[in-house]
């Protein structure tokens, strides 16, 4: 086997340089942690993750928690994204990542009792905004947590700036024009729904707009199916006084709702223009392409992952404890000028 004395001799340092390098301690210049890992690859090294745990007190893992309850999660391409850029970031750092979930072995288990069991060093939330009690033991414990989808008191976040996407947006729908602007909006038990439909209704009073309650439809769940009721509804509510364009707060309802437009005989986008929020794969490939909203995925993985390992070993966070990443309008042909 291996050992971190031949990796030391191969890279030409010593055994501790090599230790050190590995457990990511300060003191190794950049020159030297590469010439020492180049070593390790060349010779086939792999670490000893039980003595490194022993010598370091930690145990190298990061757990992330998922909630299913209004159907987001790791299956969802915006979560599967942020956890990838995660992923990666953390293996950059020498973290794994594991999943907490609710069993252990054949019985079920707490989120925290899971926490514990596995020995995480800290804990990636992608929780909705209801607290339920046992994501609250894992934020009243001494667990280092990071949230990705909601802001909890005193806990570090990292979400996009939904507000600024969401004027981003509403902005362009003004400037081609439109002034009666419908909004379907994601479930408000949700932080992104929240906000999203709060930047809705401060975008109106400042453009000096009728906020008009036909022309909002709230989904309950982040499904795509959802975006047929939601389209119907809007149009049953809507059908003497129109709305020109529409503002989805989330692109899976987008693509959804503009089928469910045309299969009532509406154009997209001469008769009702249509923007999202997400950008997700999907909406580059409707008919016609949807224009939406682009959420920095990776930065949101990224920092979420320096954030927390910052946290573990006790470092400085430069940056706020409610971190926004900004977003970004992508122009396709869903939207037209008035």
């Amino acid at each position: 086997m291996v050992t971190i004395y031949d990796v030391a001799k191969e890279a030409g340092c010593s055994p501790t340089t090599v230790s050190k390098a590995f457990n990511n301690y300060s003191g190794v210049n950049n020159l030297t942690y590469k010439k020492i890992m180049d070593a390790s690859e060349k010779l086939g090294y792999t670490p000893n993750t039980n003595a490194r745990a022993l010598a370091t007190k930690k145990t190298w893992l990061l757990g992330v928690l998922f909630s299913e309850d209004v159907n987001t999660g790791i299956a969802h391409p915006h979560f599967s994204e942020i956890l990838q850029s995660f992923q990666v970031r953390a293996g950059e750092h020498g973290y794994d990542v594991v999943f907490v979930n609710k069993r252990l072995g054949n019985r079920e288990a707490s989120y925290l009792e899971h926490c514990i069991y596995r020995g995480v060093d800290g804990v990636l939330l992608a929780a909705n905004k209801i607290f339920t009690d046992e994501i609250q033991s894992v934020l009243s414990s001494d667990m280092k947590c990071v949230s990705v989808e909601t802001n909890y008191p005193d806990t570090h976040t990292v979400i996009s700036d939904y507000r600024m996407g969401s004027l981003q947006a509403l902005e362009y729908l003004y400037f081609l024009g439109h002034r009666k602007i419908a909004h379907i909006a994601c479930p408000l038990t949700s932080v992104a729904g929240q906000e999203r439909y709060s930047a809705y209704q401060e975008f109106l009073k400042t453009k000096g707009l009728e906020e008009n309650p036909k022309y909002f439809v709230e989904i309950k769940e982040f499904k795509a199916e959802e975006g047929v009721g939601a389209a119907t509804q809007l149009l049953q509510q809507a059908w003497d006084d129109l709305p020109t364009a529409i503002y989805c707060g989330y692109d899976d309802i987008a693509c959804v709702a503009m089928n469910t437009f045309k299969a009532q005989g509406f154009r997209i986008p001469e008769d009702l223009s249509v923007i999202g929020f997400d950008n997700v794969a999907i909406s580059g490939f409707t008919t016609p392409s949807l224009t939406t909203i682009e959420q920095d995925r990776a930065a949101i993985g990224q920092n979420a992952a320096d954030t927390l390992i910052k946290m573990i070993e006790g470092k400085a966070i430069e940056q706020p404890i409610d971190m926004r990443i900004p977003t970004k309008l992508i122009i396709r042909n869903s939207c037209a000028r008035i």
